[in-house]
């Protein structure tokens, strides 16, 4: 037997590997031919993928990328051994399809065993311009038949990748897919009515691959979930959840994390590692958790490993995510009372996951075996490096060799791809195995055994009588928030984030008393619902004309992306919210202050999902605010891992809520036990076929229905409407139809230089901006703009894409100023320095000088992408301090009441959802590449 610590046999076996000449050796001094075999295991049959490493056209080693997953090399194939052990021979079961040109991947096993489910791509002709797709087959092992694809059609199966397949406990197949059924079907019913196609990812390389079902002939194909970048890697859970690995690529996030749902895409939820601390292994390197398998014991076996950079490899970690939702969260019932750690390896070997080389070597792949033997079988990678060889030196030659002396001393020997091998390690004594020997120039992985599991119990999510039919007609789910001011910490103060209210009450019962707190004294006040706006890949064979988009048509910060909103809605007094969303989008939500300004610079950065008549609750609103020294976020998303909301709601059947009165029917408000305020509303207005409470405003609107008049005059009436008397006089960016009756499909969609920039041209009483916002006088002189701010719709001279008051409000800017009738920057005189900062000397020897824009009068933009509420330019409008720590300098003009509350409700939410240049990717005037 080989241990693994014996430096000789693993000497031994990394030169045997490399060297096709031993390959007929299977392991050191073994000679039956039989060494790894084991009871329990060698009984049922293993399958795993020999694929060709991919290289580009010039031979050089492309490294796999977890973002990349549909990247592909002809010479791939499945192989079956009837035993687990080296002498073992081994079958090619799809060299009937692929005939060397295909490729394999994503290897799994039927719960009875019999049955072999994988990701297979034939391209016949890698010469031509047709990108071959991934499809999913199934091997029946006893019958030995040749593999076939589960969708039978050529047509359905040409309308995706498929890739990740797994059986569910019914039959069905769980995959992920870019083929993005629904998300396809519902850009025909929004209002701009855009062409079907498969969203890119959030870093815009691939299209996004989500969850999709079908049954086990490849019929009844569904999408299951919505997010902007990849969902990889979907398992089953003991409870019936499916476990699956996602890209969370939102804003500032870059992480894959672990998250569940139920098969029919209602119940998303984190699961583990959606906070940044998770992502990072024992020596400081960023890691990410993919190919999820949940272990007897509960918890969940993961390979850890960067995005790329490791030849394909990583190390394996056992997640106990029972019992935490991050590396240092326990969830809420474990808070200060567990000792065990929530990550810990599989193995004792020490892995490098920082791309250099791994002495002890890489895992690719690994399958838990389900005998209660503790073992493993894995897909090994052994180090090698690429030594020279030949005796020119200017013509390298260059060979691959093991890592070991004297290979490992030269610094020129740099680290190439591992030997990957099958190997079967025992986690009870820490001793491997070698099973399959590497090959020269193929990735061995991929690896699982066709052995009995547990079938996990059938989960099918929602039955139609827990869903309610008029939403569902309605193509809407609802989001329940049980209060926004509950932050998981067990404590009410007031406030939401940095906005708290002076009324001096210390529960949620009574900030909901309309005696105690006037509407103006609450922080929180609305919501909005912002969606994901997926964008069409330039090389999209199904779109006539695809954009190819430049950096500068997403404006200030490309990582913001595109948004629509999709509405408003009343924050009710206690901080409750319930209100409609249209299913089967990706969104997320804002919470506003009085103005419609969304608190606090931080957004949601995880995509929600909803059900058509389904409701995604949630308990409250949480922070992550990010740095080594912050306090952790609490658990939040995850239901068993949350502690209890604050807010109890109604104490009793047929609470009445104090001191309000329904103004239709002038009776109180009567709650069941544990109701929170938009709940009785909701229920308290269905009864009289009114939904007007649930159902969001493309307007900021509210209307006080909770005061009893009796008790004082109920707080006044107020609408930010985009047109009506005190609307906009330029044009609104939404269709009329949605102000007086919103649907799931309305949008509101901002575009810079038809909503914004005609803010500034329009003529009014003060005069329209760009009258002193301007380069040029009446008479067409060179002038100053007034505070240094050019607002007119002229092409910038920094950046031809965009006009100039874009430039102008978000970016860094000279000071200007008239020299000889001619606007200049004010210039200052500095040494000239060369480019390592060493003065230039003219012939003499005597330092040159050169003019450059004055640093210190630098202006900083009046507008910011974190928000209206940290953007100068709305204090200046309003002449009010939005944030603390900011004062107001005396103004030369006061510019309050120069818009209306129209326009500033307009300027407010485009910053809000980030300044875009435009937010809708087919717009023809989009910049381009």
């Amino acid at each position: 037997m080989c241990n693994k610590f014996s430096k000789t046999c693993l000497t031994c076996l990394q030169v045997l590997v490399i060297l096709p000449l031993f390959a007929f050796l299977v392991s050191c001094g073994a000679t039956d031919g039989e060494t790894g075999a084991n009871p329990g295991v060698e009984d049922f049959p293993i399958a795993y993928v020999k694929r060709r490493i991919l290289v580009d056209d010039e031979g050089e080693i492309i490294q796999p990328d977890i973002r990349r997953p549909l990247r592909s090399m002809p010479g791939g194939d499945v192989y079956l051994k009837t035993r687990s052990t080296i002498g073992a021979a081994e079958k090619n079961i799809t060299a009937a399809i692929t005939n060397g040109m295909g490729d394999v991947k994503d290897l799994d096993v039927s719960y009875d065993g019999k049955k072999l489910v994988f990701s297979l791509l034939y391209d016949p002709d890698p010469e031509d311009d047709v990108d071959p797709r991934w499809d999913i087959y199934v091997y029946d092992r006893t019958t030995g038949a040749v593999p076939q694809r589960v969708i039978a059609s050529d047509i359905t199966a040409a309308e995706g990748d498929d890739i990740a397949p797994h059986f569910l406990p019914d039959g069905r197949i769980v995959f992920s897919s870019n083929r993005q059924s629904k998300s396809r079907a519902i850009l025909l019913d929004e209002f701009l009515n855009k062409p079907q196609f498969s969203s890119l990812d959030e870093n815009n390389r691939t299209k996004a691959l989500v969850l999709h079902v079908m049954n086990a002939d490849g019929t009844k194909i569904e999408q299951i979930s919505f997010n902007q970048s990849h969902d990889l890697d979907p398992t089953v859970l003991s409870n019936g959840r499916i476990l699956f690995s996602r890209w969370d690529r939102m804003f500032r996030n870059d992480a894959i994390s672990l998250y569940t749902i139920l098969p029919d895409g209602s119940d998303l939820q984190p699961y583990f590692g959606t906070h940044d601390q998770s992502h990072v292994d024992e020596n400081d390197n960023t890691v990410q958790f993919i190919q999820p398998r949940e272990l007897a014991d509960g918890r969940v076996m993961v390979l850890s490993r960067p995005y790329n950079d490791t030849y394909g490899g990583g190390d394996i970690s056992i997640i106990d995510a029972r019992n935490y939702v991050d590396v240092n969260q326990p969830t809420a019932a474990n808070q200060g009372s567990i000792t065990t750690p929530a990550i810990e390896k599989a193995t004792v070997t020490l892995v490098n996951n920082d791309g250099g080389r791994s002495l002890e070597g890489r895992y690719s792949s690994f399958y838990p075996l389900h005998d209660g033997s503790n073992r493993i079988l894995l897909s090994k990678g052994l180090c090698q490096v690429s030594v020279d060889v030949g005796l020119d030196p200017a013509v390298p030659e260059l060979e691959t060799r093991p890592c070991i002396e004297p290979y490992l001393t030269d610094a020129a020997d740099v680290a190439t791809y591992p030997a990957y091998g099958i190997w079967l390690y025992n986690r009870s004594d820490d001793t491997e195995k070698p099973i399959v020997l590497a090959e020269p120039g193929l990735f061995i992985n991929d690896v699982v055994a066709m052995q009995p599991s547990t079938r996990p119990p059938i989960n099918q999510g929602k039955s139609a009588a827990e869903l309610d039919d008029s939403l569902v007609s309605e193509g809407v789910g609802l989001l329940n928030i049980r209060s926004v001011y509950d932050f998981g910490d067990g404590n009410f103060n007031g406030c939401f984030r940095n906005l708290c209210t002076d009324s001096g009450v210390t529960d949620l019962l009574s900030m909901g008393d309309p005696a105690q707190v006037l509407a103006d004294q609450r922080p929180a006040r609305f919501i909005r619902i912002v969606k994901a706006v997926g964008l069409p890949d330039r090389r999209d064979p199904d779109l006539t004309d695809p954009p190819n988009l430049s950096g500068r048509a997403f404006g200030r910060a490309r990582r913001l992306g595109m948004k629509e909103i999709i509405g408003y809605a009343p924050i009710q007094p206690d901080g409750s919210v319930l209100v409609k969303v249209p299913a089967n989008v990706a969104f997320y939500f804002d919470i506003l202050d009085k103005e419609g300004r969304r608190i606090g610079a931080l957004r949601h950065e995880n995509w929600l999902q909803l059900n058509a008549g389904d409701t995604l609750k949630c308990t409250g609103c949480h922070t992550h605010p990010g740095g080594d020294n912050a306090p952790l976020p609490l658990p939040h998303g995850r239901r068993d891992a949350e502690a209890p909301s604050i807010y109890a709601g109604a104490p009793s059947d047929g609470f009445i809520y104090p001191n309000t009165k329904d103004p239709v029917t002038g009776s109180p408000y009567f709650a069941d036990a544990g109701d929170t305020m938009a709940e009785v509303l909701r229920r308290t207005q269905a009864a009289n076929n009114i939904d007007t409470a649930i159902t969001p405003s493309v307007n900021v609107a509210y209307t006080d229905v909770w005061t009893d008049p009796n008790v004082r005059s109920p707080d006044a009436a107020f609408s930010f409407d985009y047109t009506g008397t005190n609307g906009l006089q330029t044009l609104a960016p939404v269709p009329s139809a949605c102000e007086d009756d919103w649907d799931a499909t309305c949008r509101i969609v901002i575009n810079y230089i038809d909503h914004i920039q005609p803010i500034w041209e329009l003529d009014r009483p003060t005069g329209a901006c760009i009258s002193c916002h301007t380069t040029k006088d009446a008479a067409g002189a060179a002038r100053v703009p007034d505070a240094q701010l050019d607002l007119t719709g002229d092409v910038s001279d920094e950046e031809g894409q965009h006009i100039e008051s874009y430039r102008e409000l978000f970016f860094n800017d000279n000071f200007q100023e008239l020299a000889g009738g001619v606007l200049v920057d004010r210039l200052v005189t500095i040494p000239a320095v060369d480019d390592n900062g060493d003065p230039i000397l003219d012939q003499n020897g005597n330092p040159t000088f050169e003019q450059v824009p004055d640093p210190d009068s630098e202006l900083s933009p009046s507008m910011s992408i974190n928000g209206a509420r940290y953007s100068y330019f709305m204090e200046k409008m309003t002449e009010t301090e939005l944030n603390a720590g900011r004062v107001l300098s005396s103004p030369t003009v006061n510019h309050a009441n120069m818009l209306t509350p129209a326009e500033l409700r307009l300027i407010a939410e485009w910053l809000d959802i980030g300044g875009q240049y435009f937010n809708d990717p087919f717009d023809p005037r989009a910049p381009q590449n």
